[in-house]
């Protein structure tokens, strides 16, 4: 989230998954035109037990996503 809000845009939006006991867990800023993604998140996602994790940018803005064991 912290990624998410940093960008400055006016709304975030949380959205989660599940399947195979797995939850997915997406932070998106809704801020166009950001330059490409940085990974500094990525390491804390990893030490709070995320099995995968990734950034990356799109039309709709950043997207900061985890996969976590259930």
């Amino acid at each position: 989230m912290r990624t998410a809000v940093a960008d400055g845009g006016r709304r975030v939006s949380v959205h989660l998954a599940d399947q195979d006991r797995q939850a997915l867990i997406v932070a998106l800023s809704h801020l166009p035109g950001l330059a490409a993604a940085g990974t500094a998140a990525l390491p804390e996602l990893t030490g709070l037990g995320a099995v995968s994790c990734g950034t990356d940018t799109a039309e709709d803005g950043r997207r900061v996503w985890a996969v976590l064991d259930l």
